[in-house]
């Protein structure tokens, strides 16, 4: 039997007929697990959570309270403002408050009472503090917007208010509030910063929105908290927490990188920061159901989410594999229909780890086990984890397979090589990514140097000879419907007509790719950690330049363009932005060319001069002009 815990007098009898020791389980797993996406996930509420912990005598998880340091700071200034949190939910707003609350002298006990609406007196100042705006009622909320409009139009900082609110339930109570002069001065205040404007003088407010904090550098900090939690000491003397033989120290050790250095930790950031430049936001309860669900994930058990309890029956039916943190990840311990609905594996499967193949990879997995030359790194990629990749059933799977069996059989394997394929992605050494394919085991084949780019840009570094180039070929063969090979010069070109032809004969511009004459393309970082690309064509006053945010999607559009797709064949959309941005080019020409014309054309009145684009022997951009008479 499987021992855990402390073995209590008496025994049961396991499913398979063997006996079993009674045991204590560890508290903290199981509040762990009510982190997880489970239907009754209370612990993803602030305000339960401290419930619980008194009830259970568990220590919090703590993690950085974003904001909390500026805010105290404000607060206990000589010329204090009032704040507003907003962000979407589960960003840590009513955290960051009781946070906030504790730090200026209010007690954890009243914290936790009933009320929405919360005072205390600090410094001879009174800070009123709404936990969540939403909860309240518009007969409740718009009394107290309209003392707090009063307050931050006026000079007195004797009375603040700190408020949390999503972003949308926000602007519905400030509208739904009585108007006046001050209500009206600081609902226009709020709009004007959420739109990156900033509050207009006269407003005493500052609006946070924590919702434009890096989740990619919060993940960690939640995996750390998680996995190095204190009440992991309960485990201490269990016989079943050794390696191999629970499943859920198993998972805690994979991703606290105790073998791979991180490797796994940093792989999902990669996914989570590509995400983000995407536009995709992870609140922080998100990543906190996401680091449950990588520890305790189990297709067998209730929810899909082991307990201590379920570990020696796992051990009895010898299904421990099927707990693998890689299949975690993407919520496979759920049912399908589950996963689809829970918006966080919404988000990691769009990345179709899984489903997407490296030729070379895969070659590893299937062949690996008879193909001398694939021995090697069948080794190093599958039987060196014996507990999640060279499994027997695993090897079983890929002989059955290799031998011709039934479609069933054959099925079979190809769901393990889709799990295999998952785990390669986390656990294959960086040394040997780029050999490999690794990216190709994902949507985009490009991830990895997008990621890098963005990092060499951000440390003001030399990026790749090929980067900047590969861009512009792509952004020449969209704006000219032609498969140009042209990257030292940015070719805009028209179709002579608004009609929707696919190509555009005509040139408008050659842009020059290196600075001349004022002209210059160059990939720049930007703000969030991504980058932009600047297009400058200014030869006297200069205007600024033109920018296209380059998110990971266009990145890749334009990289698979450049080596041969059809523009329509990823994705419209991204066709649509681009010849979007080919508008804003053909503008600012037109623009130069007005402020440049000095009178000494030496086109004739009655001659209409066309450039056409023709491609060379070597698919480089040549022009040929025709002369029309009028």
């Amino acid at each position: 039997s499987v021992l855990f815990g402390k073995l209590s007098r008496s025994p049961r009898i396991g499913a398979a007929g063997r006996e079993m020791s009674i045991f204590q389980t560890n508290r903290f797993v199981r509040f762990l697990r009510n982190y997880g996406p489970i239907p009754t996930n209370d612990n993803l509420f602030d305000e339960v959570i401290q419930r619980t912990l008194l009830r259970e005598r568990i220590a919090p998880i703590t993690l950085p309270v974003q904001f909390r340091d500026e805010i105290l700071a404000n607060l206990k200034s000589a010329d204090p403002v009032s704040e507003i949190l907003t962000g979407t939910a589960g960003d840590g707003k009513t955290y960051c408050c009781r946070s906030v609350w504790l730090a200026c002298g209010g007690s954890e006990t009243e914290w936790n009472g009933k009320s929405t609406v919360k005072t205390v007196s600090f410094d001879g100042r009174e800070l009123i503090v709404i936990k969540d705006l939403s909860e309240l009622a518009a007969e409740v909320s718009a009394p107290l917007l309209t003392r707090m409009a009063e307050c931050v139009t006026s000079s007195d900082a004797t009375t603040l208010f700190l408020v949390a609110a999503n972003h949308g339930q926000l602007l519905e109570k400030l509208k739904a509030t009585p108007k006046s002069a001050a209500t009206i001065a600081m609902t226009q205040a709020v709009e004007a910063t959420l739109v990156g404007d900033a509050v207009a003088p006269g407003v005493r407010l500052s609006l946070r929105d924590m919702s434009q904090a890096p989740a990619a550098d919060m993940i960690g900090r939640v995996i750390e908290a998680m996995t190095n939690h204190p009440d992991w000491a309960q485990c201490e003397g269990c016989q079943a927490a050794g390696a191999g033989k629970c499943p859920i120290q198993e998972n805690r050790d994979r991703i606290r990188g105790l073998a791979d250095g991180d490797l796994l930790h940093r792989r999902l950031r990669a996914l989570i920061m590509l995400s983000e430049q995407n536009g995709v936001h992870f609140p922080v309860r998100q990543l906190l159901m996401l680091a449950a669900n990588l520890i305790l994930g189990h297709p067998d058990c209730r929810d899909g989410l082991m307990t201590c309890a379920d570990v020696p029956e796992l051990a009895i039916k010898g299904t421990f594999d099927r707990a693998s943190v890689f299949r975690n990840i993407f919520g496979e311990n759920l049912p399908a229909r589950r996963t689809e609905k829970i918006d966080l594996f919404r988000k990691l499967n769009a990345f179709g780890i899984g489903s997407e193949a490296s030729r070379r990879v895969d070659n590893v997995l299937v062949y690996g086990a008879d193909d001398p030359a694939l021995a090697a790194a069948y080794g190093e990629l599958v039987l060196n984890d014996p507990i999640y990749g060279g499994t027997s059933s695993y090897r079983r799977g890929q002989q059955d397979y290799l031998e011709g069996a039934d479609t069933d059989a054959r099925d079979e394997f190809l769901k393990m090589l889709r799990v295999q394929r998952q785990r390669v992605f986390f656990t294959l050494p960086d040394d040997r990514a780029e050999a490999l394919s690794l990216w190709d085991l994902t949507i985009f084949r490009s991830g990895g140097l997008f990621l890098q780019v963005a990092d060499l840009l951000a440390a003001k570094k030399t990026l790749p000879r090929n980067v900047l180039p590969v861009q512009v070929r792509g952004l020449n063969r969209i704006f000219t419907g032609m498969l140009l090979q042209t990257h030292d010069d940015l070719v805009l070109a028209t179709s002579g007509s608004y009609s929707q032809s696919k190509t555009s004969p005509l040139l408008d511009e050659m842009i020059s790719v290196p600075r001349k004459g004022g002209q210059k393309v160059e990939l720049v970082a930007n703000d969030t950690g991504g980058m932009v690309l600047e297009v400058r064509l200014s030869r006297g006053d200069d205007p600024g330049p033109i920018r296209l945010p380059l998110t990971p999607t266009r990145f890749e559009f334009l990289v698979r363009v450049s080596d041969g797709a059809l523009p329509s064949s990823f994705s419209l959309e991204c066709h649509e932005d681009l010849l979007a941005f080919k508008a804003k080019l053909l503008t600012a020409t037109e623009r130069e060319r007005f402020l440049a014309a000095d009178g000494d054309d030496e086109t004739a009145d009655d001659e209409l001069v066309l450039q056409f684009i023709e491609l060379d022997g070597e698919g480089q951009a040549a022009v040929r002009r025709v002369t029309v008479r009028l």
